[in-house]
């Protein structure tokens, strides 16, 4: 035994002496910002960042936090800490750096995004070994138990669809406007927003995320233009037959399986006035960090969700009928693509 360990320490370091230095150092760069990752989502999980805005006592964190192990509290306190997340001054924490600011602030889009760190992203790589051994329909629920979450992050295209959305209603100028998909209702808005006379109606399956867009358009007084329905796409019916001169896909084609696209494309045709055109904005599959990891995310939900190629999109498109009018990248840096199309009729 003494021989087996004392072999064991001399590989390790014959390995220490003529390693790979240069990827060690990238391995501990790598640690620390895991650390930060897993810090600020734990930090959201526990919802304890807004209080301290103000930075708070220990006995103050304790008591919220309905803490038993006061050590343990401390000990993570420190981390955020050494991160520069938090600041301690006279035995009190308060939120310093710059994320944890904007999550004490409530930035939802930020909150989603850690909070899907713990709830499901990393769990795909945890647990790759189980699946890659699934059947064909079996894999991850992630879409449907943390619909409201995936929603939520998805917020952060907005900033490059809206533009291209407002452009395209002005180039377009329909009187009522399909998002198919609708989500939190993001874009719904930027629908609205682009033309006061625009009427929208906004169809997606998930009820909890289409209840909640709805109250927040009520809230806003935007309830009489924007009309939110429960369904499947796949199989939805427009109100008493109205049709669209605008039917928007945006962030959501990559749910349905590859073979049901040009269907897809083909049933929303039908619902598009003469001269209407459909818009269809999604990551695709190669090209950047995020889109191989999203498709990773996607391939391992149960089902058949996946990124498109971008000229799938377009292929499947012309096969569904379309004349493709514009084709553009929205986000210099990644391979994130707006498509208009109009049905060749």
């Amino acid at each position: 035994m003494r021989r087996d360990v004392a072999g064991q320490a001399r590989g390790v370091w014959d390995s220490f002496r003529g390693g790979h230095a240069a990827a060690r150092a990238l391995a501990v760069a790598d640690s620390r910002s895991l650390v930060r990752s897993l810090f600020l989502a734990s930090a959201v999980r526990l919802e304890v960042l807004p209080a301290m805005r103000t930075p708070r006592p220990i006995a103050v964190l304790v008591d919220q936090l309905r803490c038993t192990r006061p050590d343990r509290l401390v000990a993570w306190l420190s981390v955020g800490v050494e991160l520069g997340e938090l600041g301690c001054r006279d035995d009190r924490y308060g939120v310093s750096g710059r994320r944890a600011r904007a999550l004490a602030d409530g930035d939802p889009v930020l909150h989603a995004h850690y909070r899907s760190m713990l709830d499901y992203q990393a769990s795909v790589y945890a647990d790759l070994a189980t699946l890659l051994r699934d059947g064909p329909d079996e894999g991850r629920p992630d879409l449907r138990e943390h619909a409201t979450v995936i929603a939520q992050v998805s917020l952060a295209a907005a900033p490059f669809v809206v533009p291209f959305l407002a452009r395209v209603v002005g180039e377009v100028a329909p009187t009522a406007a399909l998002d198919a998909g609708c989500g939190t209702g993001v874009y719904v808005r930027a629908l609205l927003d682009a033309d006061p006379s625009l009427e929208v109606d906004g169809v997606d399956l998930a009820a909890d995320v289409v209840a909640d867009a709805r109250a927040g358009l009520a809230r806003d007084g935007l309830s009489g233009r924007a009309h939110l329905f429960v369904g499947d796409l796949r199989d939805w019916s427009a109100p008493a037959g109205r049709r669209y001169g605008l039917v928007t896909l945006l962030n959501d084609i990559y749910y349905f399986r590859e073979s049901e696209r040009p269907a897809l494309y083909e049933r929303l045709g039908t619902m598009l006035d003469a001269g209407g055109e459909l818009v269809l904005v999604t990551m695709a599959r190669t090209g950047s960090i995020a889109a191989a990891h999203l498709h990773l995310m996607l391939r391992c939900q149960a089902g058949a969700a996946s990124l498109p190629d971008a000229a799938d999109v377009i292929a499947d498109l012309v096969h569904a009928g379309y004349a493709v009018v514009e084709q553009q990248a929205l986000v210099p840096t990644e391979p994130f693509v707006g498509v208009r199309a109009r049905p060749a009729r």
